[in-house]
């Protein structure tokens, strides 16, 4: 399957998260709502790297943890 941030944020978008990065060997996930980046980014070069469910449990893993924009809430 390609991988691409279409796919992943359809995959996510029940978190109400969206995955943001171009690829610059980071990622990470932003609340719809509030545009704040949540959890900590993912560190690989290319989407195709993690597979559509392990995007899926890196974006739970992000709206599950309590880091907001880098601060511990």
């Amino acid at each position: 399957m390609n991988i691409t941030k279409k796919k992943i944020n359809q995959a996510i978008k029940h978190l109400n998260l969206e995955i943001i990065g171009n690829g610059d060997g980071y990622f990470y996930f932003v609340d719809l709502t509030t545009t704040y980046q949540i959890g900590n980014s993912v560190l690989v070069c290319y989407l195709k790297h993690l597979t559509l469910d392990r995007w899926v449990e890196e974006a739970a893993e992000a709206r599950n943890s309590n880091i907001i924009e880098g601060v511990q809430q």
